[in-house]
């Protein structure tokens, strides 16, 4: 396993932004129900010689701080979920691009995931499946030479 940092945080921007814009509409229904609950808690708590629309008013006013904090804390919950699905998204991300050099035929070294990386044992298989290949192209270029060589001699 390795020890590398990441140095980018932004690996899949489909699959990162789609948990993006998941977490984000889950904060926002959080938030609104959070907010409603509050409203109706303080009008129902309120003083009750008061109107309602009163109470209401006095409601949003004293739950300004609640809005400041929960609109602050946003930002950090998304870097924390960018982060965590770096823990999938990069493996995947190194996955194809190891499968896209073989693929082209070039001689990709093995695949070696970071130690808290989730699929580690993707890239132990992707490794067995990639020594494979390489066997096999090596027996191939063997193979192909030989047949030169008889042919060779055969015309000779």
């Amino acid at each position: 396993m390795s020890k590398r940092l990441r140095k980018q945080h932004w690996v899949d921007s489909c699959v990162q932004g789609t948990l993006v814009r998941r977490v984000l509409m889950h904060w926002c229904v959080f938030f609104a129900g959070t907010l409603l609950c509050m409203s109706i808690l303080q009008m129902l708590l309120g003083n009750p010689d008061k109107a309602i629309m009163d109470r209401l008013t006095a409601s949003g006013s004293s739950m300004l701080l609640l809005i400041v904090i929960m609109l602050s804390l946003f930002p950090a919950f998304a870097l924390d979920t960018v982060r965590f699905s770096n823990r999938f998204v990069g493996p995947v991300a190194r996955l194809r691009r190891v499968m896209r050099e073989l693929a082209q035929g070039e001689k990709p070294g093995s695949l070696a995931f970071r130690d808290n990386d989730f699929w580690s044992e993707v890239g132990d298989e992707f490794n067995a499946v990639n020594e494979l290949v390489q066997n096999q192209s090596q027996v191939i270029e063997d193979l192909k030479s030989q047949v030169a060589e008889l042919e060779s001699a055969s015309l000779a």
